[in-house]
């Protein structure tokens, strides 16, 4: 067998990359006193483009498994940033509305996304960028498609 090196091997890069960013974004949110995680933002931005999603819908567009948007939604309703409320076409689900406490971070948090993803990509091209988008969209798709 050939030698096997796990740092050659693209998911596990993907894998160590993302970890390495959620770090890199955390610290940035830590600095200017947000109380809020990298996850939690990702809630609330699906829900700053359309509030009132139900939990499934977050998860879809996260991707993120139900019973984790879940623990985030309830997390988030407790530090008063969502509330939840039962839908009003399907009894079993809930739907998630933005409240002010939200709105007030929205830039702060937004702002920090901004430097991370400027930092990140320093010195990439945004043709190199849009490059690296078309393969993970590809990669993604490859994984999606056997899920």
């Amino acid at each position: 067998m050939e030698d096997f090196n796990l740092d050659d091997i693209i998911n596990h890069r993907i894998a160590i990359l993302a970890t390495l960013i959620k770090r890199h974004i955390f610290r940035i949110i830590s600095e200017k006193n947000l109380d809020i995680t990298p996850d939690q933002w990702v809630v609330l931005h699906y829900l700053w483009q359309e509030n009132g999603l139900s939990i499934g819908d977050i998860a879809n567009r996260s991707k993120k498994d139900f019973a984790n948007v879940t623990r985030i939604v309830d997390r988030l309703k407790s530090m008063g940033y969502v509330s939840k409320r039962k839908s009003k076409t399907d009894g079993r689900s809930f739907n998630v509305y933005i409240l002010p406490k939200a709105d007030e971070i929205r830039n702060d948090i937004q702002n920090c996304w901004q430097r991370s993803s400027e930092e990140a990509l320093n010195g990439i091209t945004k043709s190199e960028q849009n490059q690296l988008l078309d393969i993970l969209d590809k990669i993604e798709r490859n994984v999606m498609s056997n899920l």
